[in-house]
């Protein structure tokens, strides 16, 4: 996929739970939108139903990068489950509340680059976030968590491929593990994590994606691998 141009955008909310799949009794949290769910963020934008959009952000027509732009934080919050099958009143008393402890992010905030390779598409969704439009309500994760956007300045910027050859280079967004060698700075908190990557329709995943990231937002250096550089800011991202 060519690509010479991303278009930027900003999400945040109070709170957000992108549910770790693995978890059943007491839900965790991924520290950031995984692919799959960032596809999903932007169909509710466009106004794209539940398994309908697949096929539009696959890997060969599509590529983000993903900017943490807040301190991960997280807190536990319990809530309350309904058994809709025994009944959805609780004054029945019939026991159909259940109390789950969540675990949640707190003060979320992330920066989202986009490349279509749908003209279409990619300029509904130019308009949609320019115009602070969206046909479905946006949320991080779960409906709980409602969220607000913005596009950043200009919304759509020009990118250039560049190479780090051995001079470190600051990298912005988080890191696909295959992608670069990091250079590991004191002062910084690094994590690691695997997320599904693409699914297939009836939700299957078909690919798990692993990520470097620096839980306060703060760039991550590179000694060699592939970046983009978004012409007309400092921003250098990794796009997968």
């Amino acid at each position: 996929m060519d690509i010479d141009k991303v278009l930027v955008f900003d999400m945040w909310g109070d709170y957000a739970h992108f549910r770790r799949g693995y978890t059943t009794t007491s839900p965790l949290t991924y520290p950031f939108p995984s692919r799959t769910t960032l596809s999903g963020i932007i169909s509710a934008i466009l106004g794209y139903e539940r398994d309908t959009y697949y096929d539009y952000f696959n890997e060969n027509n599509s590529l983000f990068a993903i900017q943490i732009l807040a301190p991960i934080k997280k807190t536990i919050i319990n809530m309350n489950l309904i058994d809709t099958k025994i009944g959805f009143y609780l004054w029945d008393c019939k026991g159909q509340r259940t109390q789950i402890p969540y675990e949640f992010i707190k003060g979320p905030s992330y920066r989202f680059y986009i490349s279509l390779d749908n003209q279409e598409i990619f300029d509904k969704l130019f308009t949609s976030i320019s115009n602070h439009n969206s046909v479905y309500t946006p949320y991080l994760g779960i409906s709980e968590c409602i969220s607000n956007f913005k596009g950043v300045q200009d919304v759509v910027y020009p990118i250039e491929k560049k190479e780090a050859n051995c001079d470190p280079i600051d990298v912005h967004t988080i890191i696909p593990k295959d992608k670069a060698k990091l250079i590991i700075e004191n002062n910084k908190v690094y994590g690691t994590v695997k997320l599904p990557g693409f699914f297939e329709r009836g939700r299957t995943v078909t690919k798990y994606l692993e990520f470097y990231y620096e839980e306060n937002g703060m760039p991550i250096k590179i000694a060699n691998g592939t970046y983009y550089h978004v012409v007309g800011k400092d921003d250098n991202i990794i796009l997968f």
